[in-house]
């Protein structure tokens, strides 16, 4: 007899507790028998990417998430539980995609209560107050956490609530109240059973180093390392726990002044860190049985390159140009990207700016590295200096330890300072050291400091213009100047167009399981002729808001939004005299208003608010006829 999804939960819960022969069953549950139902095979590829999950191994997870959609959709529409997008949030997590996480845990939990699906809809709270609280965002995340732990305590989960409780800890130390924020981590962490939580004591010490770190309490942050370090097995299976436990121990000994320790723990994590990225099939081979791990493997791969992430204009890594001159001067920019010179990508908003800069990071052989956007538009003035550079302890009013800037974040990677044309005069002199020699100073400091990142810059605005008229320093555009790049606009580039919106239809059918669709002729002939003004964010829009108004599988022109519609109609009409124009909107509005006043002039005339002489006189103009 075949298991069903309790049971296999079951297995689940058996792995967290560090029972790991509960995960060898389920991918034979998956694989072993083809005569299995798919129901089954569907709930163990949902929990096998759960186990990859907390191993870390996100693109395996991944797999397996797109592997568990597609079989829920071959049972038939809505088979699919909100369970796939709660997993599939989590890796764009993982993949540090937060923002988009955030907004796909909302539509999980509005899902997930439509559907009576409570323990989805709590995970998905759950995790969405934890990003809340790591975002350091205003909204407050207690409706959400009160929700999970309702729904967690009816089902019974105490480790789950355990976590949320480490959650609340975190929440209340990050926004002022630091000392009840430990307290209540503390207090959990006596919750923790000796024999169970391994991995909620890991979450809670590690928490604690990290609130301590940043209150510059070296010494109770070396203690609470040091406990969580002695959960050698936990740690051993969960991936990110481990890479999260050596960045602390670095972050710790280069406080306290080890360089050769901190290099050590660097490196560490790094190996670590590439090491979660490797496939399972040694682990399946080691633990399979009766000769059927290499079906695993086999199927394993199979499932990669049937669900491998497919680039997405707009949304993905990728710029996506089916124009000749767009790809011509993608060529240029690939060449350039191997020097280490400074580039400015100019653009309208929306072409693609920060999708160019991502390719400039990974063509320059930096895409292991960090690539830090900054939108310098966002920063206030007197922030900036701050998160960019970092400060130094008592800098200004609050500043009661040292913080590393955005720029040190970076590393030996990118620092993208999105919309420079913003940034006010008197801190574009700031840069300049920076652009030319690669130096700069934190607040609070005498000395120079070096930067081996990369830097790009991007703007809308026409910087020439902006030197000539005293609004951008002329010195600051000339580092600049040695490689500037001009993205064309959508309407110049109409080839991209249908390649772009079936890209983006595709991606946004997948990210929010809405099932395969595509554009009718008549849709793309539309999407074709109109302006976009907005260009590719606008065409990304337009997309997602047609896939989620079409009931069956075609997208027709009525999906769009109305502007659309009545642009690109206009667009495609022969050209009319704007006074001809004029004339058949007043015609049409006389005749409309004569009919309902019944033929009185008088009454027409009210109601369209004219005198009845002047009505009289239009209709005359216009060849109406009472």
């Amino acid at each position: 007899m075949e298991p069903g999804p309790l049971e296999l939960e079951e297995r689940f819960r058996r792995f967290l507790e560090g029972k790991g022969d509960a995960f060898v069953p389920l991918p034979f549950c998956l694989y072993g028998g083809r005569d299995a139902a798919p129901e089954t095979r569907a709930w163990a590829a949902l929990i096998i990417s759960r186990v990859f999950l907390l191993k870390g191994r996100v693109d395996l997870a991944a797999a397996y998430v797109r592997l568990c959609a597609a079989l829920f959709r071959s049972i038939g529409p809505g088979a699919c539980p909100s369970g796939v997008l709660v997993n599939w949030a989590l890796v764009l997590k993982a993949r540090g995609r937060a923002r988009e996480a955030s907004a796909l845990l909302r539509l999980s939990i509005d899902r997930a209560l439509r559907r009576g699906e409570t323990l989805a809809a709590a995970k998905a709270a759950a995790n969405l107050a934890l990003c809340i609280a790591r975002g350091g965002s205003s909204e407050d995340p207690a409706p959400l956490i009160a929700m999970a732990e309702r729904s967690y305590r009816a089902l019974g989960c105490e480790d789950a609530l355990l976590r949320l409780n480490l959650t609340r800890g975190l929440l209340e130390a990050s926004r002022g109240a630091f000392d009840d924020g430990v307290e209540r981590i503390v207090r959990t962490l006596g919750d923790c059973g000796a024999e169970r939580h391994s991995r909620e004591r890991i979450i809670g010490r590690l928490l604690l180093a990290e609130l301590f770190l940043s209150n510059n309490d070296l010494e109770r942050s070396r203690e609470a390392l040091d406990s969580a370090a002695l959960e050698h097995d936990a740690l051993s299976r969960y991936g990110p726990q481990r890479v999260r436990r050596l960045r602390l121990e670095q972050e710790l000994s280069r406080r306290a002044g080890d360089r050769e320790a901190a290099l050590r723990f660097m490196r560490m994590a790094e190996e670590a860190r590439l090491g979660l990225g490797l496939a399972p099939v040694g682990l399946l081979a080691r633990e399979g049985s009766d000769g059927a791990a290499p079906l695993v493997a086999r199927e394993v791969a199979r499932a990669e390159l049937s669900f491998r992430e497919r680039p997405a204009g707009g949304t993905g890594d990728d710029f996506i140009t089916a124009d000749a001159r767009t790809a011509a001067l993608l060529s240029e920019i690939e060449r350039a990207a191997r020097l280490p010179v400074p580039i400015l990508i100019t653009g309208e908003s929306g072409v693609g700016k920060e999708l160019i800069a991502r390719s400039i990071h990974r063509w320059s052989g930096r895409g292991r590295e960090p690539f830090i956007p900054v939108n310098v538009a966002a920063l206030p003035a007197e922030l900036f200096e701050s998160m960019v550079f970092g400060h130094e302890r008592g800098a200004f009013t609050g500043a009661i330890a040292r913080t590393s800037g955005l720029l040190e974040s970076a590393g030996r990677g990118t620092l993208f300072l999105d919309e420079i044309g913003e940034l006010a005069p008197a801190l574009q002199a700031k840069l300049l050291r920076l652009v030319d020699r690669g130096e700069f100073i934190p607040l609070g400091r005498s000395k120079e400091r070096s930067s081996a990142a990369r830097i790009v810059a991007a703007t809308n605005r026409d910087l020439e213009s902006e030197c000539a008229e005293g609004r951008f320093r002329m010195d600051l555009y000339y580092r600049f100047a040695a490689f500037v790049v001009k993205i064309p606009p959508l309407r110049e580039r109409r080839a991209d167009v249908p390649v772009l919106a079936r890209a983006l239809l595709r991606r946004a059918c997948e990210r929010y399981a809405l099932g395969p669709k595509t554009l009718g002729e008549e849709a793309l002939r539309a999407l074709e002729r109109y302006g976009w003004p907005g260009n590719v964010r606008e065409l990304e829009s337009e997309i997602l808001g047609a896939a989620l108004k079409a009931r069956g599988d075609v997208i027709r022109v009525g999906h769009f939004s109305p502007r659309l519609i009545m642009r690109a109609a206009g667009a495609s009409a022969p050209p009319v005299e704007l006074r001809e124009k004029v004339a058949g909107l007043e015609r049409l509005e006389i005749i409309k208003a004569l009919r309902a006043a019944g033929g009185n002039r008088a009454r027409a005339a009210s109601f369209l608010g004219l005198r009845r002489t002047t009505l009289i006189g239009k209709m005359r103009r216009l060849g109406i006829e009472s």
